[in-house]
C-alpha cells in the first residue's frame, strides 16, 4: 500500500523569495513514475498564492515546469530596483587659489613677486553655476509594492558679499569689481584699499571688509584687519595683521613677541622672527623662522639655500620642511605635525566647556533629585519657589541639548585629528639635537646630528626615511 502511495506522488511547485522580495523562484519537484506534471497554470497559481504578482517572466515559468528542469530553483520574477535622485551640483567658474604655488626660474630659485593669489573679477562675470536636482524614480518588489528613491539634496548658491543671483537661483555673479575670497564657503568680492606709505600715526588702524595692499610697513602697535588679502611691501614690525585670506609680507615679520600675523589661508614672508604666525593652510618663509610660535593647517615651509627654523614652536597638520632645523648651540626647537593645531585647540576648548557644563548639570539634577524626595506638587508650591523650579527645569533642559551637541562637536574633532597619518617633517640637509619633533603622539627627540632625511610614522612610531 505505502508503495502504491509513493509510485501515485504529484508534481509539486515549491516558491522562493528573496529577503528584499526582489527576486523569486520557483522549484518543480519531479513526480513518480504515475504521478501528475505540474502545468503551466499550477505554476503560476502557486506564484500568486504567495503573493508574487509583479515582475513575472512568463517564458522562464514555462520553462521551469519543462521536465528538463525539474528540481532546479528558476528565476521567474524580478522586481524593479529604484533609481535615486540625483543631488544639485555647483559649478565652480573660477578657478580658486588658496594654495601656494610660487613661480620657480631656471636656475631654481622662487620668485616670490608671482604667487599667484589673486583672484580678480569683473562686475557681472559668471562665479558659479548649479546644477539643479533631479527626482528618482521609485521601484517595486515582485509583490507589487512600492519602493521609494532616495530624495535628490538641493543646495544654495554659495551667495555671500557683493554677489547677485538670477531670479531661478541657477546663476551666481559678481556685483562689483573686486577680488574673491571664500569665508565660511560663500563667495565675496571684496575691493581694494591701498596705504601709500606706512601704517603708522599718519593712517591709524586699517580695518577694511576687502583686499589691502600696503606700500610701505605695518609698524609696532598698529593693526591692520583685512576681509581678503594683505600685501605688505615693507615689513611687520610688533603689529597686529589679521587677514581672511593670505598675507604677503615683501620684507619680513620681526614680532619684537608683542604683535600677532594671523591669516585664514596662506602667510609669505622673506623671514619671521619673535613672532606669533598663524595660517589656515601653509606659511612659506624664504630665509629663516625665529624663535617664533608658528602655526599651519597645512604646511610650514622654509625654502632659501640657506633656510633654516630655529627656537620656537612650529605646528602644522601636514608638513614642516627645511634645510636646517635648530642649531649646533642645541636651541631648544619643538616641530609638532600630524594634528591640525586649530582642530586640537578647538577641542581642548570643548572639552573644557564640556567639563564645565556636565558640573552644572549635576548639580542640576542634584537639586532635582532633592525636590522629588520632598513629595511636594509643583501646585502647592508658593508663586517665588515655584518660579524657581520651573527655571530650573529649563536650564536642565537646555543644558541636557547643549550637552548632546557638544559630545557630537567632540567626537567629530577626534575623528580630525585622526585624519594626517601622512604628516612628515622634512630636513633638506641638517637637523640638531635639542629639536624635538612630535607626530601626532608620538615624540621623538634628537641627540645627534641627522642630515638628509625625513621623519613620519611607520608601525606606530616616528621613524626616519633617506629623502625622496
Amino acid at each position: 500500500m505505502l508503495v502504491d502511495n509513493i509510485s501515485k506522488l504529484d508534481s509539486v511547485v515549491e516558491v522562493y523569495l528573496d529577503n528584499d522580495k526582489q527576486k523569486a523562484y520557483i522549484l518543480v519537484t519531479r513526480p513518480s513514475e504515475n504521478g501528475r506534471k505540474c502545468s503551466f497554470d499550477e505554476a503560476l497559481n502557486a506564484l500568486r498564492e504567495k503573493h508574487i504578482i509583479f515582475g513575472i517572466d512568463e517564458r522562464r515559468v514555462q520553462e521551469a515546469v519543462q521536465e528538463n528542469n525539474w528540481e532546479r530553483k528558476i528565476l521567474v520574477a524580478k522586481g524593479i530596483e529604484p533609481i535615486d535622485g540625483k543631488n544639485a551640483v555647483l559649478e565652480y567658474v573660477f578657478q580658486s587659489k588658496n594654495s601656494i604655488v610660487p613661480e620657480i626660474d631656471e636656475a631654481g630659485k622662487v620668485d616670490f613677486h608671482n604667487l599667484g593669489l589673486v583672484n580678480n573679477v569683473r562686475k557681472g562675470d559668471l562665479l558659479v553655476r548649479k546644477i539643479p536636482c533631479q527626482i528618482g524614480t521609485p521601484g517595486a518588489d515582485v509583490c507589487g509594492q512600492t519602493i521609494p528613491a532616495k530624495a535628490p539634496k538641493d543646495i544654495n548658491l554659495p551667495r555671500g558679499k557683493n554677489t547677485v543671483s538670477d531670479t531661478e537661483g541657477i546663476h551666481l555673479y559678481a556685483a562689483i569689481d573686486g577680488h574673491i575670497s571664500i569665508n565660511s564657503n560663500k563667495i565675496d568680492i571684496n575691493p581694494v584699499f591701498n596705504v601709500i606709505g606706512d601704517v603708522d600715526y599718519s593712517s591709524g588702524n586699517i580695518d577694511f571688509i576687502g583686499s589691502v595692499v600696503i606700500r610701505g610697513n605695518v609698524t609696532t602697535g598698529f593693526r591692520v584687519t583685512s576681509g581678503g588679502d594683505i600685501e605688505i611691501q615693507g615689513s611687520v614690525e610688533g603689529a597686529d595683521v589679521s587677514a581672511q585670506g593670505s598675507i604677503i609680507v615683501k620684507g619680513g615679520i620681526n614680532g619684537k613677541m608683542k604683535g600677532k600675523v594671523t591669516a585664514g589661508v596662506n602667510i609669505v614672508a622673506r623671514f619671521i622672527e619673535n613672532a606669533v604666525v598663524e595660517a589656515g593652510h601653509n606659511i612659506l618663509a624664504k630665509e629663516a623662522i625665529i624663535q617664533s610660535q608658528i602655526k599651519a593647517g597645512h604646511s610650514v615651509k622654509v625654502t632659501d639655500n640657506k633656510a633654516i627654523i630655529v627656537g620656537g614652536i612650529i605646528q602644522a597638520a601636514e608638513e614642516v620642511e627645511s634645510k636646517v632645523l635648530g642649531s649646533q648651540l642645541a636651541t631648544q626647537t619643538t616641530v609638532e605635525v600630524g594634528v591640525n593645531p586649530y582642530i586640537k585647540e578647538e577641542y581642548y576648548k570643548l572639552t573644557k566647556e564640556q567639563t564645565a557644563k556636565i558640573k552644572e548639570f549635576q548639580n542640576i539634577s542634584h537639586n532635582l533629585q532633592v525636590y522629588n524626595k520632598s513629595g511636594v506638587a509643583i501646585e502647592n508650591l508658593n508663586e517665588k519657589k515655584k518660579e524657581v523650579l520651573i527655571k530650573l527645569l529649563d536650564h536642565y533642559t537646555v543644558l541636557r541639548s547643549e550637552l548632546q551637541e557638544l559630545e557630537g562637536q567632540i567626537e567629530h574633532l577626534e575623528k580630525e585629528m585622526k585624519r594626517y597619518q601622512n604628516a612628515e617633517v622634512r630636513v633638506l640637509d641638517v637637523v640638531y639635537p635639542g629639536v624635538r619633533i612630535t607626530i601626532g603622539d608620538q615624540i621623538y627627540v634628537i641627540n645627534d646630528p641627522v642630515k638628509y632625511t625625513r621623519f613620519l610614522i611607520e608601525g606606530g612610531e616616528i621613524r626616519t626615511s633617506a629623502l625622496r
